[in-house]
């Protein structure tokens, strides 16, 4: 907590910090030139007209620090509490169904957009727990659309979809293996948002620019 010319402000440590709302908001609208403005407000809660009337020094410590977040690569969350239930990550992706797999790719295709509903395909309530491994409700996609998953952490989606876009090639090979020719034709040409990983590639870009920018 810092307290500048009578501005109570809630700095970010980590991206568990940083509600998956007001982190989508920033990463659809940043660019290199409002970055820095946009970081500010969406993870600190400074107005434009706030962070004009704060002293230089104080500005480049926020900023230094919000740098410092959006560059971190958290883990993978296996399992985490919502509103009165365990929810935990899909326990065996080489088993997705295919159901689950047209609708990843689906959704993928704009994460962020679609963030809430990426979480809602990758994590279900849990009906098992043992020995360390746990077993989830099969997937409604009527049902796990991800709903209020925005008020989640930032690092609970990002963990997931940097663990997901690492192994999306694999599973592809897992399902073209299993379809007949002519399927496995038209699904290669509706997953190359996977298999290029092109929109990962823009994020990184994206965020180590903003990074780099906010701790200048």
């Amino acid at each position: 907590m810092a307290d500048t010319q009578s501005v109570s402000i809630e700095i970010p440590e980590n991206l568990s910090d940083v509600k998956l709302s007001a982190y989508k908001k920033f990463i659809l609208l940043a660019n290199e030139e409002n970055g820095d403005e946009l970081a500010l407000y969406y993870f600190c809660g400074l107005t434009p007209a706030q962070q004009e009337g704060m002293k230089k020094n104080d500005l480049d410590l926020i900023r230094n620090q919000i740098g410092k977040v959006l560059g971190e690569k958290p883990n993978l969350v296996k399992t985490f509490a919502f509103k009165g239930k365990e929810y935990g990550f899909h326990p065996k992706l080489e088993d997705i169904s295919m159901g689950e797999y047209i609708d990843l790719d689906e959704y993928l295709k704009d994460p962020y957009k679609n963030a809430e509903r990426i979480l809602g395909v990758l994590y279900r309530p849990i009906t098992k727990k043992a020995f360390g491994r746990h077993a989830i409700e099969n997937y409604d996609p009527d049902i796990h659309h991800g709903e209020g998953f925005e008020d989640l952490s930032a690092d609970i989606f990002l963990g997931c979809l940097l663990f997901f876009y690492r192994i999306a090639t694999n599973l592809q090979i897992t399902f073209l293996t299993s379809l007949e020719k002519e399927e496995k034709k038209d699904m290669i040409n509706n997953l190359t948002s996977l298999k290029s990983g092109d929109g990962m590639e823009q994020y990184i870009k994206l965020l180590k620019e903003i990074s780099y920018n906010l701790r200048k």
